[in-house]
């Protein structure tokens, strides 16, 4: 139902985001310009919706180029890492320290480095955020 925030269905895990672009035949001027377009954009699309606010709130956005999977990296829920990939995950990273879930919200709370805890509840109305 528009309008109406389903916090029952909200995606949430703690396994590190990464990103890969689609290979495909660009100019090695182009192939740059591309990454730097698309890279965190889609990054944040990899996210959680919840991290994803927060980042966006905080403006944790700042990408690298990883050449090893980030810790907590699952290859059996993420796939098989491959090193021949481009790939970038955030500088910063934000972990999901608690997540609990009734039929009436949804209560997540994330640490990150250097900067907290954040706090969100999710009704059918309401999304709060707050440092804790």
């Amino acid at each position: 139902m528009p309008g109406v925030i389903d916090h029952e269905t909200i995606h949430v895990d703690n396994l590190p985001t990464i990103w890969s672009p689609v290979q495909h035949e660009l100019s090695p001027e182009e192939h740059a310009k591309e990454l730097e377009d698309q890279a965190t954009a889609s990054l944040l699309w990899a996210s959680p919706v919840p991290e994803q606010i927060l980042r966006v709130l905080l403006s944790e956005t700042a990408i690298e180029r990883t050449d090893q999977p980030p810790a907590g990296f699952d290859p059996d829920l993420q796939g098989e890492w491959d090193d021949a990939l481009i790939t970038f995950a955030f500088k910063r990273a934000i972990h999901l320290t608690r997540e609990e879930r009734t039929s009436e919200k949804l209560v997540l709370e994330y640490r990150l480095e250097d900067a907290g805890y954040w706090l969100f509840e999710i009704t059918h109305d309401t999304l709060t955020v707050g440092r804790i």
